[in-house]
């Protein structure tokens, strides 16, 4: 009996998920073809009708709109928000925390990613470089809403592939200088002990909040 003209696209998604949910939590270099099969409950040889080489299925996997975060701390995130906490203080909480550096399963893909897919090919670097693209642009949004820069109220979810408004340049300029920070200090405390972990995280996460209290006025910032 032949498939169904959808079969195709759906058993490409079901590799995408899987795959991501591998990539996310042990990174690109350990994560084999023969496990993204598995976890999608289908055999090896089905790999090749969709894709060329995992670095392939990378690309798929970025293009598929990849969530960065895990639902737990997206979770975390939306109450913060809804209960009117201060967002960027929260995320820094969250993101530079002894829990997200015992479980990279349960948070952001960069750190575990970022110290892999340099060594692998153009293609991949060229999907990562989207990827990191697209985090900075929704912290930037995250940043400039909570400064009041008028046409940030438009919701703007913080994972998957979404349209952002215009941001201030110097929202992104800041946006992509914390988010490297914060990633460098989750991929620096995973390689030191507990106390010189504890150093970086309180060391980065100070920096953070003092940089924004005492940054001058940015563009379109109400008054008051």
């Amino acid at each position: 009996m032949p498939y169904a003209p959808t079969h195709k696209p759906k058993t490409r998604i079901r590799i995408v998920n899987a795959a991501t949910a591998l990539f996310k939590k042990n990174g690109f270099e350990n994560v084999t073809i023969d496990q993204v099969m598995a976890a999608a409950g289908l055999t090896r040889g089905g790999f090749y009708a969709h894709f060329k080489n995992k670095e392939d299925l990378f690309v798929a996997c970025v293009e598929n709109g990849m969530s960065l975060l895990s639902s737990p701390v997206l979770a975390q995130l939306r109450k913060a928000e809804m209960s009117g906490s201060d967002w960027v203080t929260s995320f820094a909480e969250l993101y530079l925390s002894r829990l997200h550096i015992d479980n990279p399963d349960l948070g952001c893909a960069l750190p575990t990613l970022s110290t892999e897919v340099s060594r692998s090919g153009d293609k991949a670097r060229g999907a990562f470089s989207k990827l990191i693209d697209q985090a900075s642009g929704k912290l930037a949004w995250k940043l400039a809403k909570e400064d009041g820069v008028p046409g940030m109220d438009k919701p703007v979810p913080v994972e998957g592939k979404t349209e952002l408004p215009d941001v201030p340049e110097d929202y992104r300029t800041e946006a992509t200088s914390m988010l490297a920070m914060m990633v460098g200090a989750v991929v620096l405390s995973r390689a030191v002990d507990e106390k010189t972990a504890e150093t970086i995280l309180a060391s980065t996460r100070n920096t953070i909040m003092q940089s924004r209290d005492r940054l001058p006025a940015k563009t379109g910032q109400k008054a008051g």
